[in-house]
């Protein structure tokens, strides 16, 4: 319209042409109209005057009009020669009118009369002055506005016809307060003049301009096909036109009054303007307007909806800002507005509206400026949905029910809108999920009303889903998508479907309902229970007042199902898309949108399980899971959850099979997230069938009968068992609980063995990293074979005892079999083994029936068989019909072509294995056990042997460790090393002992280390030996020999620990008769052969005489060896480091007995041993006989607390054990933290040369007294022979010690 764009100047100056074409000519002579009286000349327009400093606003209110003097009549008079004519001024106020004198109300008996008494303050209106506006705006409001209702209709039609100019033109005055006068009298006389039509053509423009609505789109002035789509961000006005939020309060007041007295045709006239009006006050930024607008709109709308069918898509955008507001009744009174807004762009611009709504955009279209700045919407409904204040949101999920149950076009909005009331069902506050659920059975009680005919035949024929197990089973609604329901949420069941009785064989009470409320299954009464009360609002939808809301849920109706399945396949692949997003707030919600997607869709999910699937992996092996977010996790468990109650297993199951086979070509992330979903899957399945009423034991495993055979068969042979890292470990067990305990009365024996074989293996500790044995590698760890190398124990035991209550129920097929007399039932043990100190007894019965299987599986994977060993029953393991079987798997575990780990490994399961043979040997004797333990140590003593023949298999790790391993068990105090080294029955060799002794007598073993070093140095690095430098030559060679001396040491003292534990009780030692190897002959002759080098079989082509340490300890051994018979009281104490050994060798103690060859020597063997007794002294390098007061470098004794280092025994610190309490377990520390080398052997070997030749050359006295009485007459010959040589040295060494024997034993009383 032309009059919209017309400024209020210009309307003003119309105003003024036209009352001067009609002023009547004035009668100078007299007065023709009274209210020319009132009139006033145009004085002419003063020039501007200076204006005060800020500081001096106060002084504003000094100002007064000024007046000449003369001009009043009083003659001006000359007072001095600077001026001639001097002005003097007086002050004026606002001129006394009309109004004034009459107080209590001007007479109005016509218009007229009325007309005359406020000209003089119509005219005031237009002065300079703003106290004369002001008082004269006053003055009418005093008349027209207070005291209107006073007023005859035609008063103020005359009234509104001669004030209407002056007031709009007033609307745009400097005063605020004039503008806000003024609108509030142009308010009064709209609302009360009987005509309109003549003011709208001047309000309408004035206020469009006044609001600048001119164009707030600013897309006027270009060409259609020009302009660009409107913006869909929240729009306010940056710079109101009115600056005066008050001002324009009032503006909002005169829109609503102006809009509310104006017929349709009247706003049909003005269907633009009224509109921009609206339109520009809901972009306000006064909160306050905004609101008035809101509502004024609300109106608007409801009146003239017709009409405002192509304005709904402006208004419904110019609402954004009030969504957005911070205020939450602002966003309330928007949302009123934006549905009334709907009502008039029914079938034509809704759609459009939604879409803003939701910030769709066409794909195949890009705004221009978004190819110059990022470019962002915002979804208005998403915004809303989680909004922070509980009120908008329960009004907003009301107002989306509210569009959905009443708004006429809802079809084609449906899609687009039911998703966002969906969500509301995971709202954070519980009453407003509830009332949301049931906000969606009244849609789905429309939409069974509108598609009767659609669902008469479900209803009619009973059809239901398989799931139900025909309605008897029954899953808890994930309110807030939360398996099984929030608390304090309670549930109930609706009535089954049920087919017509065609032949009326049923009676009128089992006719029923269907989807009928009940509080049980065959129920017929109602129970919802507790009724949840709404807030009473005044802004509340009539319709939905009365919405009953209960805490009680039952299954979604069937209208509700099918309406919610009907629009899913519209969003359903987005939100697949939504739940592999990193962000958390993301997937949260596409995982609760899809939670309650599947909750009311049911097995109709079906159709998108694929993609489903491929999402969740997505999700599970992710950033969104490793982010750890319990609430999300949450999530997407229910989802998997439902997913297993709804769908039919083999479908799941055909998705999931593939990451559980040994062929599965996935990786290891999506493999793992894969077994965790299908765990989720079979708890959603089981829990379905658990919840059958009544129960029906015909069911068996139900619909997971197909699966769980194929299941297990397929988890039983998956590489996911061996070698699993901690997140397949975890999943894997959490696959086995998820049908394990509820169906394990339906599964077969050889599902249970299958599944006894699967925990074993998850129990199993993972192996170690492959070891390549360097120069300068860290220290060999003890392995710890007194404790059980297993993982997740409580899970292990948990299984166990599910499977071993399986056995219990397949009593009646083994009757021999009592599981609650495990524990007293000692006739169940074969050959008399006592099950009393077994702990391993309670799951023998399961063990026993299932043990054959497990060990047919466990070949290849030596973990498994290790945890199998661990929780097998000793007595299962003795069997004859296992034990051989058992046997051959450790022999090839520990045999030289196993890597080094497993080897060492196999050598500490050996040692735990007869560590249980001795406990169970404590409460009594057994054949088959003791057989047992010393197997073990055979097998252990044989593949050692082996492996230290040849120089690719050599392994210091597993020297170290099963040396290790031995003294510790035989430190135990349980322990008789009898049992592990000589068989029960016939007296054969000793392969330990053996073994031992091959060690204390490999004078060549440092060349084996060395060549054992180059190998495995040219095997890593790939260079050939000749190539090393010279410093990593030098690093090999005293790397090789600081083994070799670590490992002779080591095993030196360890066959003295043997020795002297089997000593110290008095029992005689059943020693082999042959003198072969592993027996006394045998360990006598290879201590004895330590005194001589050695033939040189490898290269170098010599060899290093025997070291010091080794003399000392080959010397010690002979010592025990000597007094074997002598009896406890007399065996030798341990030799004991001393830091003034020469003194000692001067004090010689004498024996408590007689010492006794364990061999027979001829004289020849016996001179031969006394030479070389003698040769190794010599090389001892030391100044012989010693001189008695020389000084000798001390022994190393690592401070006071370390105590003596002892040689082969537990008192001292040198190998730094603390024992227990004797009814307790002997728990062996190492000296190095971690490692496998005891105290005694690192100490011993920190020794100086000094000390060490010193304490050797002692102890050889000591042998030595004891040598000169078995051997006389090797002495004897000796002497002649070293005379006739003149070899001085030995003749001065033999003939001391002779002397030293004579004194030492003459002082004893010996012979």
């Amino acid at each position: 319209m032309a009059g919209g764009r017309q400024d209020v100047d210009d309307i003003w100056a119309d105003m003024q042409r036209e009352q001067g074409a009609n002023r009547p000519t004035t009668n100078r002579g007299g007065i023709g109209d009274i209210s020319s009286l009132q009139r006033e000349r145009i004085k002419a327009k003063r020039p501007q005057t200076k204006k005060l400093d800020a500081s001096l606003q106060w002084m504003q209110q000094w100002a007064a009009p000024l007046k000449l003097r003369a001009e009043a009549g009083i003659a001006a008079t000359k007072v001095d020669s600077l001026a001639s004519d001097e002005l003097s001024i007086s002050r004026m106020g606002p001129p006394a009118t009309l109004i004034d004198a009459f107080a209590d109300g001007i007479p109005s008996g016509t218009p007229e009369t009325f007309l005359a008494y406020i000209q003089r303050d119509i005219n005031c209106l237009s002065e300079d002055s703003l106290s004369v506006r002001l008082q004269s705006l006053q003055k009418l409001e005093r008349v027209l506005v207070h005291r209107v209702d006073s007023l005859s209709t035609d008063i103020v039609d005359a009234v509104s016809e001669a004030l209407l100019k002056p007031l709009l033109k007033r609307m745009k005055d400097k005063s605020e307060k004039c503008r806000e006068l003024s609108i509030r009298i142009l308010k009064s006389l709209v609302e009360n003049t009987s005509d309109l039509s003549p003011m709208l053509a001047y309000i309408f423009p004035t206020l469009v301009a006044r609001l600048g609505c001119e164009d707030l789109d600013g897309v006027a002035h270009l060409p259609e096909v020009m302009r660009p789509d409107p913006e869909q961000k929240p729009t306010e006005l940056a710079r109101p036109v009115e600056e005066s939020e008050e001002v324009r309060l009032e503006l909002g007041h005169f829109v609503a009054a102006l809009i509310r007295r104006c017929n349709p045709s009247q706003i049909y006239s003005y269907i633009d303007e009224a509109a921009g009006l609206l339109r520009a006050q809901t972009m306000d930024p006064f909160h306050e307007v905004k609101a008035l607008a809101c509502e004024t709109m609300i109106g608007f709308c409801y009146n003239h909806t017709e009409m405002l069918l192509h304005f709904s898509e402006p208004m419904g955008r110019s609402l954004t800002s009030c969504l957005t507001h911070n205020h939450a009744k602002i966003r309330i009174t928007a949302l009123r507005a934006l549905t009334a807004i709907l009502w008039c762009g029914v079938w034509k611009h809704n759609h459009e509206i939604v879409q803003m709504l939701m910030a769709w955009q066409d794909p195949n279209k890009a705004p221009i400026k978004a190819f110059y700045e990022p470019v962002t919407n915002i979804n208005y409904m998403s915004t809303l949905s989680f909004d922070r204040h509980p009120a908008v949101r329960r009004f907003w999920f009301e107002t989306l029910a509210y569009w959905l149950l009443r708004v006429p076009d809802k079809v084609d909005h449906e899609p687009y809108i039911f998703p966002y009331l969906l969500a509301g069902l995971c709202d954070e506050n519980e009453e407003i999920a509830l009332e949301v659920f049931w906000l969606m059975e009244k849609c789905g009680e429309l939409y069974e009303t509108e598609k009767e005919e659609d669902l008469r035949k479900t209803k009619q024929y009973g059809f239901d889903y398989g799931w139900t197990y025909s309605g008897r089973g029954f899953i808890p609604f994930p309110l807030q998508a939360i398996w099984g329901g929030i608390r304090g949420i309670s549930h109930v069941r609706r009535v089954a479907a049920t087919g017509p009785d065609m032949m009326g064989q049923g009676s009128f009470t089992d006719h029923v309902v269907r989807d009928r409320l009940a509080s049980g299954a065959y129920a017929g009464s109602e129970d919802l229970g507790e009724l949840v009360p709404l807030p009473v609002r005044d802004y509340a939808w009539p319709e939905l007042q009365d919405l009953p809301v209960y805490r009680t849920l039952p299954r979604p109706r069937l209208g509700s199902r099918c309406w919610v399945r009907t629009h899913t396949r519209r969003y359903i692949k987005a939100t697949f898309n939504d739940v592999v997003d990193f962000r958390d707030c993301t997937a949260l919600n596409a995982g609760r949108l899809l939670c309650m997607s599947l909750a009311y869709t049911e097995e109709g999910v079906t159709e998108w399980l694929q993609p489903m699937m491929a999402a969740l992996i997505k999700y599970y092996a992710g950033r969104a899971w490793a982010a750890g977010d319990q609430q999300v996790a949450r999530t997407y468990d229910c989802v998997c959850k439902l997913t297993g109650a709804f769908l039919d297993p083999d479908s799941y199951w055909a998705q999931l099979r593939d990451a559980v086979s040994a062929e599965s070509m996935l990786d290891l992330d999506q493999r793992i997230a894969s077994v965790r979903i299908l765990s989720l899957c079979i708890e959603g399945s089981v829990g379905v069938l658990q919840s059958v009423e009544p129960p029906d034991p015909t069911l068996g495993m139900g619909r997971l009968a197909k699966v769980i055979p194929d299941l297990i068969s397929v988890a039983h042979s998956s590489d996911l068992l061996l070698s699993p890292s901690s997140e397949s470990r975890e999943v894997m067990w959490k696959l086995i609980f998820s049908f394990l305990e509820p169906l394990r009365e339906h599964l077969t024996f050889t599902q249970v063995s299958q599944l006894l074989f699967m925990v074993l293996a998850l129990a199993a500790k993972a192996p170690e990293d492959p070891v390549v044995e360097l120069a300068g590698a860290g220290p060999v760890q003890a392995p710890m074979f007194d404790r059980q190398e297993l993982v997740d124990e409580d899970k292990l035991d948990a299984a166990l005892a599910l499977l071993s209550a399986h056995v219990d129920l397949d009593k009646p097929t083994a009757p021999a079999i009592c599981l609650d007399s495990l524990d007293d039932d000692f006739d169940m043990c074969p050959s008399g083994i006592s099950s009393a100190n077994d702990t391993r007894t309670a799951h023998q019965a399961l063990f026993e029936k299932a043990f054959p299987y497990i060990l047919s599986c466990a070949d290849d994977s030596f973990q498994v068989f290790r945890s199998v060993l661990y929780l097998t029953p000793m007595a299962i393991l003795t069997a004859p019909e296992h034990v051989q079987s058992i046997l051959d798997r450790l022999s090839a575990f520990c045999a030289k072509t196993a890597s080094s780990v497993t080897r060492s490994a196999g050598q500490a399961l050996c040692v735990h294995l007869s560590l249980r043979c001795a406990d169970c040997l404590q409460s009594g004797s057994s054949v088959e056990i003791s057989m047992f333990m010393w197997n073990l140590f055979q097998i252990m003593g044989r593949t050692q042997l082996d492996g230290i023949k040849q120089v690719q298999h050599l392994s210091y790790m597993v020297l170290v460790s099963g040396l290790s391993s031995w003294r510790r068990f035989f430190l135990h105090p349980r322990v008789d090393p009898r049992t592990a080294l000589f068989p029960p029955r016939d007296c054969k060799g000793s392969k330990p002992l053996e073994w031992l002794a091959a060690l204390v007598s490999d004078q060549e073993l440092y060349k084996r280390f060395h060549a054992a070093l180059e190998h495995a140095e040219t095997a890593t690095t790939g260079r050939d030996k000749d190539g090393f430098v010279v410093r990593k030559a030098k690093q090999l060679r005293e790397e090789a020999e600081h083994r070799a001396g670590v490992t002779r040491v080591l095993a030196a003292s360890v066959l003295l620990l043997v020795l002297r534990r089997m000593l110290q009780d008095g029992r005689a030692i059943p020693w082999s008769k042959a003198s072969g190897p592993g027996s006394s002959a045998g360990l006598f002759r290879a201590a004895s052969s330590l005194f001589r080098p050695a033939e040189p079989t490898m290269d170098p082509p010599f060899v290093k005489p025997t070291p010091a340490y080794m003399v000392l300890y080959a010397s010690e051994i002979l010592r025990v060896l000597l007094h074997l018979d002598a009896g406890p009281a007399c065996i030798p104490r341990p030799f004991c480091l001393l830091d003034d050994a020469a003194r000692a060798i001067h004090h010689l103690p004498s024996p408590a007995r007689a010492p006794q060859l364990p061999l027979v020597l001829d004289a020849d063997q016996r001179e031969a041993l006394v030479m070389d007794f003698v040769g190794a002294l010599i090389d001892l390098n030391l100044t012989l006989p010693p001189d008695p007061h020389a000084k000798h470098a001390p022994a190393n004794l690592d401070g006071a607390e370390s105590g003596d280092i002892a040689l082969g025994w537990e008192d001292g610190g040198a190998d730094a054990c603390a024992q227990e309490s004797s009814a307790g377990n002997t728990t062996v520390q190492s000296a190095a933290s971690g490692s496998a080398v005891p105290g005694e052997v690192l100490r011993v070997l920190s020794q100086s040369p000094e000390c060490l030749g010193w304490n050797a050359a002692l102890n050889m006295y000591l042998l030595g007294v004891d040598l000169t009485v078995v051997c006389r007459d090797g002495f004897q010959s000796g002497l002649i022979k070293w005379r006739r040589r003149k070899e001085q040295a030995r003749v001065l060494i033999a003939a001391d010690l002779v002397e030293r024997a004579k004194r030492t034993l003459s002082s004893s009383g010996g012979s």
